[in-house]
């Protein structure tokens, strides 16, 4: 085989490749928009399938727009709705194949962030959402735990947490440090749960390399407050105690 031969095979890999990943991600999109259909009480947007596929495209306005849609929708305290499973699912996709580069985008909350960055955020709100004080804040307000069903968007968030944790993991080195920052933030909040103690050390590392080569007054306190969530005397999250039947409100 000539060295033509080889760069053309080779050219049409990468392509069949990326080809292959666009319609995986297309296909987890089709799954959100098919969760929001089921929704009993999901307003139909006709502009959710472009939106949400902005994301993984090559424009910065487009990428703007997806990311505004995916942090209006799926969570509304004190509620995560059925289509943040599919969310969650199509974010972990985005974050391994580090689409967006390195262009910078502003966010809903005027952050300047690379798309990895923002993505990060979200998986940090969304593993907050469903942790245990906001668990027990739900069973204060309605009476009931959104944990009692096994089917619940809630387990189905929960159990992707370890998944969560190895997407924010895999950014705790990235050159820019906004993204540094936010895979730490996501990671302090994964490893407070009981399954994920065990990355803890490594977490607080992480911050504490991230406070030493820090020069930003606000990063730095930022960093140390991360570092010491993890000191000796932190108390990891406690099991949810759900309320008996007689006490829920109908």
């Amino acid at each position: 085989m000539d060295a033509a031969t080889a760069t053309g095979l080779s050219m049409l890999c990468h392509h069949a490749a990326v080809a292959e990943e666009r319609a995986d991600l297309s296909n987890m999109v089709d799954d959100i928009v098919r969760a929001c259909q089921a929704e009993e009480y999901w307003w139909p947007d006709p502009d959710m399938w472009a939106s949400l596929h902005g994301l993984a495209a090559d424009d910065p306005q487009s990428i703007t727009v997806g990311l505004s849609y995916l942090w209006a929708s799926f969570i509304e305290y004190p509620n995560v709705f059925e289509p943040a499973v599919p969310a969650v699912r199509y974010v972990l996709a985005l974050l391994d194949r580090k689409v967006g580069g390195d262009t910078v985008i502003r966010s809903p909350d005027g952050r300047l962030r690379p798309l990895r960055g923002h993505l990060l955020t979200w998986l940090s709100d969304v593993a907050d959402a469903v942790g245990d004080l906001r668990v027990r804040e739900f069973v204060e307000l309605a009476g009931y735990s959104p944990l009692e069903s096994p089917t619940s968007a809630w387990h189905a968030v929960r159990q992707r947490r370890s998944q969560m944790y190895d997407a924010a993991a895999a950014f705790l080195d990235d050159p820019h440090p906004g993204v540094r920052q936010e895979a730490i933030t996501a990671a302090v909040v994964l490893v407070r749960v009981p399954e994920l103690a065990v990355h803890r050390q490594h977490i607080a590392a992480a911050a504490r390399a991230f406070l030493g080569a820090c020069t930003d007054p606000v990063r730095r306190r930022w960093a140390d407050e991360a570092f010491h969530e993890f000191s000796p005397t932190y108390v990891a999250d406690e099991p949810v105690r759900t309320q008996s039947k007689p006490d829920r409100m109908h």
